[in-house]
């Protein structure tokens, strides 16, 4: 059996093609993989990565509404502009596309949808917004976050379903669903902070200017099907034993 290692590992290299020996990580991360059809097992072939440099998290127009959709998020949405099939993160402010589909798990496409994102929608890109930090309040608990990870967070407030990035200071609402991100599920448990919980915007104020990130994303099919895409931090978790093109490791 070849060696066993992680996926990215093989990034730079010629093998392509590999069968999932084991996945790292907890029980989220875990079930998040499996919705993408990603475990042990199967066979998944690599396709290519995309890495950039990121500005801030990506703000979109779309039905008179506005939104914000961190870097992870919006490489999964995937676009119809003008006949050519782009992620949402390739896209540049102004340009305008439909949405095809959503390259992700149900439950993140189901909040996805409550905030309009769905199938043959019109979005616009305005642009990468401003980075700031977010000071929320649970029980006695208190937390910060930054722009994108508070994009991810729906909260129910006065009978609509907004982002957390949405609200004002003093700001109450019930947590109603959190969109993807497998690390900010498991940093708002360590708080004790889940959905249902009853949270409150204590402050938000910019920080310095744009946040700048490098980003790199790993576009795979598993089982000669399904394409799907994963960033660098869950691609580490994923222990591949590499499949030559006869099959055999």
């Amino acid at each position: 059996m070849a060696e066993v290692r992680r996926l990215t590992d093989y990034v730079k290299g010629e093998v392509r093609n590999f069968e999932v020996i084991s996945i790292e990580g907890g029980k989220e991360l875990k079930e998040y993989l499996n919705e993408l059809g990603i475990r042990e097992g199967v066979k998944v072939s690599f396709q290519g990565s995309l890495t950039h440099e990121h500005r801030g998290p990506l703000g979109l127009e779309l039905e008179g509404k506005k939104l914000v959709l961190a870097q992870g998020i919006a490489d999964k949405v995937i676009m119809d502009v003008n006949g050519v099939e782009k992620h949402l993160l390739e896209m540049e402010a102004g340009e305008n596309g439909i949405l095809k589909r959503i390259a992700a798990g149900k439950e993140a496409r189901d909040i996805l949808e409550k905030l309009g994102l769905k199938e043959d929608t019109k979005i616009k890109v305005s642009g990468h917004v401003a980075e700031e930090s977010f000071k929320i309040k649970v029980d006695d608990k208190e937390l910060e976050l930054c722009t994108g990870e508070a994009s991810k967070i729906l909260v129910e407030n006065g009978g609509q379903s907004l982002q957390l990035s949405y609200l004002v200071p003093g700001d109450r609402g019930k947590i109603a669903g959190i969109i993807g991100g497998i690390h900010l599920e498991e940093r708002l448990k360590e708080a004790g902070i889940g959905i249902g919980k009853e949270i409150e915007l204590i402050s938000r104020k910019e920080t310095a200017g744009l946040a700048k990130h490098a980003g790199c994303i790993f576009y795979l099919t598993v089982d000669n099907q399904l394409a799907v895409s994963i960033g660098r931090g869950m691609a580490e978790k994923v222990m591949v034993s590499p499949i030559n093109q006869g099959g055999l490791k």
